[in-house]
């Protein structure tokens, strides 16, 4: 074989494995053609259940089932895995939950978890060590697998598919307008690559994530996973319209989306990243945009799912958010003073704040 050959080969051979590995995001592919489907991709996949079923018990106080046979020794791998990773968000986590996606079996993810990275670098510069750790979870999920998929999944799997058909009858109808609403008011780019919702029955608090995997190449996978145990009636569709948000929102990061603004304009007004405004500031809106949007166009009598949250966040600023951004959604105000208003009132709250203050989690 010639050199130019063997090249061609190598070329093929690590395309294979990257696609297979670290699944590429949909972004790039061509637009208009997926304009008519469905925004949301929704999915069902036993080892995304079991996985985050067993993360639920592992940051919770909850008496775990004993139903499955090695079940208290897969949570305490996964407490330790989360001590070595620091933290359950993001990560190396992300790069887990996202190779389960494309594994139909455990023993298909020990095999795929074998081909990592020996180590993964953090944001802050920790050094972990990814391969071993992704491999000790895959065989404790290999050793849980039979007896859930035998006493836990049967109900699990009804569960899961009682609400994908709950959001085809009475979500998927209305979608094309809910996506086009929060878009336009949000200022977001509407992409039209499909959003991966990957429901299952239980996972860790809040119930909802939205995790991005970024590739050594460039590209980056997207997918969200929601708790349909967590979120129920109209707040299974809020919790899926906030997550699309997110997922659009990493997606894109275009000009005029109005959360990177906020973020932006509070950054330049020298809030650091650490401060509550800039850390959940932005975010305060994707839920009221959320519940809204369900309000408006699926539910009129919808109670937003993030109602309690906001007490807690109130602290953060000195105007009313929630009813200066439902103000602008009414006509009543232009977005531009919606914004303002929404800046300059976290901006005369940290002024009033000690340091300490603004430190503390919510």
């Amino acid at each position: 074989m010639g050199w130019s050959m063997k090249l061609i080969c190598l070329i093929l051979a690590l395309l294979l494995f990257s696609s297979f590995a670290f699944p590429r995001s949909s972004r790039g592919k061509p637009k208009g053609k997926e304009t008519n489907q469905s925004r949301l991709d929704v999915r069902i996949n036993h080892l995304v259940d079991l996985s985050n079923m067993i993360r639920k018990y592992a940051t919770s106080k909850s008496e775990p089932p004993t139903n499955i046979d090695g079940f208290n020794e897969a949570v305490s791998t996964a407490r330790e895995l989360n001590a070595e990773f620091g933290g359950w968000v993001g990560g190396p986590w992300a790069i887990l939950e996202v190779a389960l996606t494309k594994c139909k079996s455990t023993s298909e993810a020990l095999q795929v978890f074998s081909q990592f990275p020996e180590t993964f670098t953090s944001r802050k510069g920790k050094k972990i060590q990814l391969r071993e750790a992704a491999i000790r979870y895959a065989k404790a999920l290999n050793v849980v697998e039979a007896s859930y998929l035998k006493n836990v999944w049967p109900q699990h799997h009804g569960n899961v598919k009682r609400a994908a058909a709950n959001i085809t009858k009475v979500f998927a109808p209305k979608e094309k307008e809910c996506f086009a609403y929060f878009t336009k008011n949000l200022g977001m780019e509407d992409m039209q690559s499909r959003v991966a919702v990957y429901l299952v029955a239980e996972s860790p608090w809040p119930g909802g994530f939205t995790i991005r995997r970024d590739n050594k190449d460039g590209t980056s996978q997207i997918i969200v996973v929601v708790s349909v145990e967590a979120h129920q009636g109209s707040n299974l569709f809020e919790n899926l319209l906030h997550e699309a948000i997110h997922a659009l929102d990493m997606e894109t990061k275009g000009k005029g989306n109005v959360l990177i603004d906020i973020h932006d304009r509070l950054l330049k007004a020298g809030l650091t990243e650490n401060d509550q405004a800039v850390r959940h500031g932005a975010h305060w809106l994707v839920f009221i945009q959320a519940g809204e949007t369900v309000r408006r166009f699926l539910d009129p009598t919808h109670q937003h799912y993030g109602k309690d949250l906001y007490r807690r966040l109130e602290r953060m600023s000195k105007v009313d958010v929630p009813a200066v951004w439902i103000a602008y959604l009414d006509g009543k105000i232009p977005r531009d003073e919606a914004v303002n208003e929404i800046v300059d009132g976290f901006l005369d709250s940290h002024k009033e704040s000690s340091p300490s203050k603004g430190a503390q989690s919510l």
